[in-house]
């Protein structure tokens, strides 16, 4: 990468940031499909997110960590095995972990549940670092809608109510895939939920 696309990079980060830091919601790459996002601690920002897809609230969100480490903070004593997972699956992988901690209900399922992806996307494992905690990550289309798989494909109606849209990867036409969802339990047994 050259040195004008990584001071642009290091630019959008540090906008994106600032935003989520202020309450505000974006639109951003994943390492998935384009996600909508803000800090998962802050509850106005929450329900503007299911506002705006016209989900209802006992739908959990994804989070997302840079580091593997990072699960410590947000699960009560997980599996050694989640952790092998996370180092061997060959494409971006979402782990639905129990007992989790730190968090708020919202985020949560009825059985105290959390998914967890960690990612190395370039603009997304940035981001992170330079906010020091999890963003959310949910996908870029309405409750019930297929999830879109470019940035071409996303709502205007998604587009004109988020708070920013993030300027990176947006010409891209190849068509990305969700990630795998596997359930994991306090065994280190587990069901995948989404190939």
């Amino acid at each position: 990468m050259n040195k004008l696309a990584q001071q642009h990079i290091d630019s959008e980060v540090k906008k994106t940031a600032d935003i989520i830091r202020r309450g505000g919601i974006v639109l951003y790459p994943t390492d998935t499909l384009w996600g909508i996002g803000c800090d998962p601690f802050n509850d106005k920002a929450l329900k503007k997110i299911y506002q705006l897809k016209q989900r209802i609230e006992i739908k959990s969100m994804i989070i997302l960590v840079c580091e593997s480490e990072s699960i410590y903070r947000f699960v009560d004593k997980p599996t050694p095995i989640a952790f092998d997972l996370i180092e061997q699956w060959k494409k971006p992988l979402t782990i639905v972990f129990p007992r989790a901690k730190n968090l708020p209900k919202i985020l949560l399922q009825e059985d105290n549940t959390i998914a967890i992806r960690v990612t190395k996307e370039r603009f997304t494992y940035s981001l992170l670092k330079e906010l020091n905690h999890p963003i959310t990550a949910t996908s870029a289309n309405f409750s019930g809608e297929p999830a879109p798989l470019n940035f071409k494909f996303i709502s205007q109606n998604i587009k004109n109510n988020v708070d920013y849209i993030v300027d990176y990867r947006r010409d891209g036409f190849s068509e990305n895939k969700a990630s795998t969802i596997i359930k994991i339990d306090d065994n280190g047994s587990f069901e995948v939920l989404r190939p």
